[in-house]
């Protein structure tokens, strides 16, 4: 009777497990892609106004360029590993689709 509670307890416990290693995983790197997109859209969107403003007159745009004339304010760092990017990180500016391509 002992035996069959312990079986009933511990398959209650990896089945339960089964359940949330995966789920949380997902869960962790769908937070992390989330926040790499709004870092990418914030160094996106500084280039892009940059370059029409005409301060910035190359479509590739490093981040030296973008703090000298103060489109970023504070230093880009990555929102997962907390390292600073580099300043010779650069976007790509395009018609359709500008990318950030962090060095």
């Amino acid at each position: 009777m002992r035996s069959s509670k312990f079986i009933i307890c511990l398959s209650i416990i990896i089945c339960s497990l089964m359940v949330s290693i995966p789920t949380f995983y997902k869960v962790i790197s769908e937070n992390h892609r989330k926040l790499y997109i709004v870092t990418e859209k914030l160094v996106i969107e500084a280039a892009e106004k940059c370059y029409y403003d005409d301060k910035c007159k190359n479509t590739k745009i490093t981040l030296k360029e973008l703090y000298e004339n103060n489109y970023l304010k504070d230093k880009v760092i990555n929102p997962v590993t907390k390292e600073i990017y580099s300043d010779n990180s650069f976007v790509q500016l395009k018609k359709v689709d500008s990318t950030f391509n962090p060095v």
